[in-house]
């Protein structure tokens, strides 16, 4: 039964299962897996234990469903299994017909007694030119000269088809595909039968010239044409996985032109803002230079107000603050017995009158700047 599943659904599952089977290239496999899943949607992910051909037992992931094959005009969907190795997709599958019960495989150049998959792509496989959907391509398009299940003689049709001539010979058919979800049963077709050898001749026993030229070139052209299957299957596998590499560097070409302007027009700031601090630094030096050491400054000159009246205002401000830690320190004097409390009462009686004054005048000055009070 194939379960529906959004991207992101499948994709954890993948992952999840990638994980139970200990996989070494996580994100690798992940993105070849979700790949062949999107050809080939009837394909089932899983974990199973299994035997590799080195004797290691251990838990796999699988993928196991059906794949369509273009088989004399029809399309059947033949059942595979692939098993990944915990190091793909650096190392090629182990892959696997499945027949079910009413099937029966056909051994051939490609599938072996045990059902196992012989393919030049799984011999010569490389990542990243090799991946799991160029494998099922190449799969389908090689099972379409021989197909690798039949469905299994029913036997009624069996004792009649003795009854009727004993020197007929058998042919099975293979199963059609089903419009349902997942992997329907593979309903049966009625047997048929080879005609008997006509007798016209049979008394000659001659094989004819054209009998012999008509067999070598069927036999050729249909050699030629499973090598060219298979040519232009791993042909267009990789013209596939090029594609999709051709892809990926096109994005990251455009990521690193975003990260090169980036950088560009940062360069560009930091050349500026060099720039403008050389130019300070030029003209503090100028100043420095022309100044002379030797002059002395006072400090109550070196910071002034723009008028007079702002020039009032801060010397107020400053003798209030000055009076303030006056009063201050005074009080700590008594608390120490430094003075006593008839002097500590004088200072800070007449400290008191002048802070008045001062303050008097600071708002008045704020008044008439037309500042806060």
């Amino acid at each position: 039964m194939v379960v529906n599943m959004t991207n992101n659904a499948v994709s954890s599952t993948v992952i999840a299962l990638l994980d139970r089977a200990k996989a070494k290239y996580v994100d690798t496999a992940k993105n070849d897996i979700l790949s062949a899943l999107s050809g080939f949607p009837d394909l089932t992910p899983d974990v199973e234990y299994f035997v590799y051909p080195d004797r290691t037992h251990t838990l796999a992931f699988r993928l196991k469903g059906t794949i369509p094959v273009l088989y004399k005009g029809n399309t059947y969907n033949i059942p595979v299994a692939l098993y990944l190795w915990d190091t793909h997709p650096y190392y090629a599958p182990v892959c696997y017909v499945c027949p079910t019960p009413n099937m029966m495989l056909k051994e051939s150049k490609t599938v072996d007694k045990q059902g196992r998959i012989y393919l030049p792509y799984l011999s010569d496989w490389s990542f990243p030119g090799y991946d799991l959907s160029g494998l099922l391509q190449v799969m389908s398009m090689c099972f379409q000269d021989s197909c690798p299940v039949f469905a299994k003689p029913n036997s009624s049709r069996l004792s009649g088809a003795g009854s009727t001539s004993a020197g007929q010979i058998q042919s099975y058919t293979p199963y059609p595909t089903s419009n349902a979800p997942g992997m329907p049963p593979y309903p049966t077709t009625p047997t048929s039968y080879y005609p008997s050898m006509p007798r016209g001749n049979a008394g000659s026993g001659t094989v004819q010239p054209e009998h012999l030229k008509a067999s070598v070139m069927s036999a050729v052209e249909h050699k030629i044409r499973q090598r060219l299957r298979e040519k232009l299957g791993i042909m267009h596998a990789e013209l596939a996985s090029i594609r999709q590499t051709h892809a990926d560097l096109r994005a990251g070409q455009q990521k690193l032109k975003t990260i090169v302007d980036d950088l560009a027009q940062e360069q560009k700031r930091m050349e500026d803002a060099l720039v403008a601090y050389q130019e300070k630094k030029a003209e503090i030096s100028s100043l420095l230079s022309t100044s002379s050491p030797e002059k002395s400054v006072e400090i109550d000159h070196v910071i002034d107000a723009c008028t007079p009246l702002h020039r009032q205002l801060l010397r107020c401000y400053v003798y209030d603050c000055a009076i303030d830690d006056a009063i201050y320190f005074l009080g700590q004097a008594l608390s120490r017995g430094r003075i006593s409390l008839t002097n500590y009462l004088k200072e800070v009686r007449q400290l008191s009158r002048r802070q008045f004054i001062y303050r008097a005048t600071l708002q008045k000055c704020r008044i008439k700047a037309k500042m806060p009070i």
